[in-house]
């Protein structure tokens, strides 16, 4: 379940609007409960991993003793640092309205394997399947004595929320309180995928440019209504506090593709050209593709609060939050390619492409949570 861990919902929701309320309020008092409360709180989370594509072996991909030496296992950014402000208003005992935003900056990581294409060293591939001939075939990447080769992979992510609810506290059950919410919640996670390479002539061969890159980028906006209830437990200037939010609506989709080579190979290794497709991106599977889904988005949350003062209160807490449909960029490449006018695996100028338009493009759905942990402080006006 790589899709993940929003971290602290709870506590900015719980905390500062519920401690508000509450704060010097005996339990049954009829006083003006109406006030404003804000809260902070930093984030550390951590992302469901991203499955991805095996993109350069040292073989024939799958054959006995041939090793994956870049994909092929799970890509992450974690640990990936965030905020959270809320902002609550109590309109009166019973009743409040509250805001939150959300954001963890966009954060990545790469991995990257070379040859130097010198005597000794390894050669490296880029495994496809060539839909014209049955299982695996390779693209050089580097071969020794004629060129070096090096590749990378990186993946980059970052996701945004937002979240307007109404609140209805509950008649109390012994030493606890309770409360119910409901409205609108917004999220997005937004995703990159690069693989890029470089093959450069090595000596005695002449001096040359071939390098190409492969990007796959996919943006998931979920738009819905929520519900939700929170229980909280008060001993002295301490709190616990638990809540459940289940979220469902749309579900926004879109991928963009591109791909380009560039090269002084096909002009006698005179200025740079740029052609359109690398590997994995090519003219059949580039482009823009949007769609909508239904999907649900549950969140569960605990937090741990110290009342400091009756107008400052300071907080901890753990979330963990799921998403049940999202597109993860490294899910959208397409191993499937027909090589016919392909000049990054050809190594001859782009021509005619009969046969198989591949790669194809589909929508790979899978799903996403974030968990983590957070801290932050809440005043009341």
């Amino acid at each position: 379940m790589r899709q993940v861990v929003l971290v602290a919902v709870l506590s900015s929701l719980v905390v500062s609007p519920v401690s508000a309320q509450i704060a010097g309020s005996p339990e049954g008092s009829t006083s003006d409960a109406r006030g404003f409360s804000v809260s902070a709180e930093a984030l550390v989370w951590w992302f469901k991993g991203n499955a991805t594509p095996p993109l350069v072996t040292d073989g024939l991909f799958n054959e006995p003793g041939t090793k994956v030496l870049l994909g092929g296992s799970d890509l992450d950014t974690d640990p990936n640092p965030g905020f959270r402000v809320t902002a609550a208003y109590s309109l009166t005992q019973r009743w409040g309205v509250e805001g939150s935003f959300l954001y963890v900056p966009p954060r990545s990581t790469r991995k990257t394997v070379s040859s130097s294409g010198q005597p000794g060293s390894t050669d490296l591939w880029v495994p496809f399947i060539d839909p014209n001939i049955p299982g695996e075939s390779l693209s050089e990447l580097s071969a020794t004595g004629f060129f070096a080769g090096s590749a990378t992979e990186e993946l980059r992510n970052s996701l945004l929320g937002a979240e307007l609810n109404a609140t209805m506290r509950l008649p109390a059950m012994g030493s606890f309180r309770l409360e119910a919410l409901g409205g609108f919640r917004y999220l997005r996670l937004k995703e990159t995928y690069t693989f890029s390479t470089d093959s450069p002539n090595i000596p005695p061969e002449p001096a040359d440019v071939f390098r190409t890159t492969d990007q796959f980028e996919t943006t998931n906006n979920f738009y819905g209504p929520q519900v939700g209830a929170r229980v909280r437990l008060d001993r002295g200037s301490f709190s616990l506090s638990g809540a459940v939010k289940v979220a469902f609506g749309a579900m926004v989709q879109s991928v963009d593709i591109e791909g380009q080579l560039v090269t002084n190979d096909f002009n006698n290794f005179g200025a740079p050209q740029t052609f359109v497709g690398g590997y994995f991106a090519q003219p059949t599977n580039s482009g823009s593709h949007t769609r909508s889904v239904f999907a649900v988005v549950p969140e569960v949350g605990l937090t741990l609060g110290y009342q400091i003062t009756p107008r400052i209160s300071m907080f901890a807490g753990y979330t963990f939050l799921y998403v049940s449909n999202v597109l993860r960029a490294p899910g959208q490449v397409n191993r499937t390619i027909n090589p016919v006018g392909v000049p990054a695996i050809t190594g001859d100028p782009p021509g005619p492409r009969p046969g198989p338009a591949q790669p194809s493009f589909n929508f790979q759905s899978s799903d996403f949570w974030a968990q983590g942990l957070n801290v932050g402080l809440a005043l009341r006006f």
